[in-house]
Formats: structure tokens, sequence, C-alpha cells
């Protein structure tokens, strides 16, 4: 196996490790409650400071790496996250072990912010879209095995284990990195580092997740209505700050000039666009068969594997196809697929869905979603992180990661938000579960229309 094949290898093994540790974590949450006797309104910090402390470092990071070099900081990801695993496993209470996870999400976010990267600068043109499809069918595997492995290793060994297996995977992923990857000098070597634009990217991005992050309430007071429209208000003024300082700074966190590249943007809004509309199938699904179709936990979570399972066979494929027809053609394609298996679920989904003969449905168009995923997404990150200079590959694929973060975000917020709206006015859940993802497929067909404005030549 040639040496770019290994980096591959060490960069997958960063991101299954980074996978893993999120999926295998929800799975241990009613057990925390129990063994660290606290409520799940303070256990979910488990899980929500893991995602903010990512989110805020993922433009830093890359930032760092385009004027450090990738290699150390990729390495120095691998070592704090193995460490704040440890930590996590030797924690003796709930604050601590949200310390830890906190520590765990530093490393993590320097594994995400330089992988794409990493692979792009490695990679051809021509192998670029196979080896990216690859990383996301390592992905799918991790989301795929985490609540099996967790459940497993939780039943046999205690909740600590699910931290303590990532320190001899993140061994190995030191060892792949010190051997196969080469040091390379910073990319960028004029300006300082942007710390006013780190600043504000952090009030920034906590301000967005609290605005759409959690779910709104459509029939809200007057006071809290107030409230809402005074966090936009200050969100536009913060954003527009931000812009001015980021066009006056010699190195700046958030590069405008990437923007002027036409299949670059839309193809970050398209991904945006595309998680905003998946999140709700994500959030609702599980809802919906267990409290519509009265199914066990067990059996929503074998049901729900549908998607990551068609996503690990799709994904490689659509990369390999990318490489020699080009994106355009196969993330619109995804795009599409996504619109019409959101619409579809819209409407045939229902509590006659009880039956064992009409199940296949489910996993129908559960399975039309990972294929919807699996065709998008890897031909789509292939042609941003194509469209950019060697020179600023750590800030395109900070920006990838994070803009994946805030559509997720933005996704449940939003279809919670309509979700509750609806059964508050009608009382029927299938009604409003079916208006959710109707709308769901309405921005889908946004996604649709924003990958047809690439080029031709993407």
């Amino acid at each position: 196996m040639t040496r770019k094949w290994w980096v591959l290898s060490a960069v997958a093994c960063g991101t299954f490790m980074a996978t893993l540790d999120s999926s295998i974590v929800n799975i241990a949450l009613p057990t925390l409650t129990k063994e660290l006797g606290a409520d799940l309104d303070r256990v979910k910090w488990v899980v929500i400071a893991y995602l903010l402390v990512i989110t805020c470092l993922l433009l830093p990071f890359g930032l760092l790496s385009d004027q450090k070099g990738r290699k150390p900081v990729f390495q120095i990801g691998f070592l704090v996250f193995v460490l704040g695993s440890a930590l996590c496993g030797l924690a003796l209470n709930l604050p601590l072990l949200v310390f830890f996870r906190m520590i765990q999400a530093m490393g993590a976010s320097m594994l995400m912010a330089n992988g794409p990267a990493i692979i792009t600068s490695t990679f051809s043109s021509k192998e670029r879209g196979t080896a990216l499809g690859t990383l996301a069918m390592v992905v799918s595997a991790g989301l795929m095995m985490g609540p099996s492995l967790g459940g497993f290793l939780i039943g046999k060994l205690g909740w600590r284990s699910i931290f303590w297996i990532n320190v001899p995977i993140g061994m190995v992923g030191i060892f792949l990195v010190e051997v196969f990857i080469k040091k390379t000098g910073p990319t960028r070597r004029h300006g300082s580092f942007d710390w006013a634009g780190t600043f504000l990217q952090t009030i920034l991005l906590l301000l967005f997740i609290g605005i759409f992050g959690s779910p709104i309430k459509l029939e809200a007071t007057r006071s809290v209505t107030l409230l809402r429209w005074l966090g936009f208000a200050l969100l536009m003024g913060l954003s527009m700050l931000f812009i001015r300082v980021e066009a006056a700074a010699k190195a700046p966190l958030f590069d405008l000039s990437l923007f002027k590249h036409r299949t670059f943007w839309t193809s970050i809004l398209a991904s945006f666009l595309t998680f905003v509309a998946f999140s709700s199938v994500t959030v609702l699904m599980p809802f919906f068969l267990q409290e519509a179709l009265h199914f066990s936990p067990q059996k929503a979570g074998f049901f729900m594997t549908a998607i990551p399972v068609i996503i690990f066979m799709v994904a490689p494929l659509s990369g390999r196809l990318s490489d020699r027809f080009g994106s355009r053609g196969l993330s619109s394609t995804g795009s599409g697929v996504g619109m019409m298996g959101l619409w579809l679920m819209s409407g045939m989904m229902g509590t006659e869905l009880r039956e064992v003969s009409s199940q296949w449905i489910i996993v129908s168009t559960l399975g039309l979603i990972g294929l919807a995923i699996g065709l998008f997404q890897s031909p789509n990150n292939s042609a941003i992180m194509g469209s950019v200079p060697m020179a600023k590959l750590g800030v395109a694929s900070a920006l990838l990661a994070t803009v994946r973060n805030l559509g997720l975000v933005t996704g449940t917020g939003l279809s919670t938000a309509l979700f509750t709206w609806r059964y508050t006015e009608t009382g029927d859940f299938i009604s409003s579960f079916r208006t959710t993802l109707f709308i769901a497929g309405l921005i889908a067909a946004a996604a649709f229309t924003a990958t047809l404005g690439k080029s031709k030549s993407s």
C-alpha cells in the first residue's frame, strides 16, 4: 500500500474515533443519569459541551494549521483527544466529566479541522473524490457501530469503558501520523493569528446556536418573542462587524476571498441546507417509530441504521464517480433524491405502518435518505476542497465542518419548532410529523437549486 493510502488511514482513524465517540456517548446517557446521580437536564451537557467546543474551535484550528503546519496540529489533536478520553473514564462526578469532555472536544476539533485538508493535499484531483468518499464511509461506520458497541461495553465493563476504548484507537492513529504524514511548513506565512476574528466568531456561533439550536415555541409570549428578535438583531450586527474585521485582517479566520469562487459558495450553501433538511429525520423519526408505532428502542434503532448502512455503501462509489464525471451531477442527484425521499416520507408515514407487511416502506424511505446523503456528500466535499488554493486548505476544511455542525443545529431547532407548533395546534402527531417533513423537503429543494449553481466544470 502506497504512502498516500496510509495517510488516508491515519485521517480515517481520527475521524472514526471522533464519530464513534459521539454516537457511543448518546447511548450511555440513561446510564449516566443513574451512575452519577443527576437528571437528564444536567447530564445532557456531556453531549452539548462537546459539540459547542468543537463548533467554536474548528475555524481557529483550521487557520492555525495553515500557519503552523497541518501535521503538528493534527498530531496534537490525537494526543489531546486520547488524554481527554482517558480523563473522562476516570471522572468521579458529572462536572468533572463535562470538563474532561471539553478537553476531548479540543482534540476532536483539531482532527476534524485538518482531515479533509490533509487528504486534499495528499491525493491528486483524479483521486480526491475517492479518498473523501472513503472518509464518508468511515463516518457511517462510526455511526453504525456506536450504539451497539456502546451497549455491549456498558453492559460488560461499565460506562467508563466507552471512553477508554479511544485510547488504543488513538495510539494507532498517533503512530500512523508520525510515520506516514510528512511534516510540511506553513502554507500561510503572512499575518499574525486572527485573535479578534476568533473572539467574534465564537460569540457569533454561541449566539447562533442559542437562537436556532433549541426548540422555538411559535406561540411564545410577547416578551419571549421580543427577546428573540433582539437576539436576531444582535446576531446581524455582530455578523456585519465580523465581516469588516475579517476583510481588514492579513490572515483572516474567515477568508472572504474564498466566496468569490461560485463552486465554493454554492457548495457550502448546499451543504448547510442539506444538513438542515435531513436533521428532521434523525430527530423526529425515532419518536415516530416509538411513540406512533410503539416500536421498542432496540427495534427503532435497528430501523434507523438503514441510513448509515446505505451511506456506507454509496459514499465511496459516488466519490469515485465524481473523480471521473465531476461533482455537479452527482451532488444535485443526491439533493433531488433527498427532496423526493422527504416528500414521500411525509405522505406515506402513518400508524397503519405498524403491520409487518408494510414496514418495508419505512426501511425504503430511510434508505432513500441514506442514498441521498451518500450521493451528495462526497462529490460536494470534493468540489469545495478542489476549489480553494493549497495555502488555504486548512481554513476551507474547518469551514466545511463548521457549516455541517451549524446545519445540524439549525435543522434540529427548526424541525422541533415546526413539530411542536403543529402538534399544539392540532393535537395530531402524524399530521405534525408529516408537515415537518414536507417543509424539510422544501429545504432540500433549495439545496438542489444551490447544487445547480456550481460551475459545470466542477
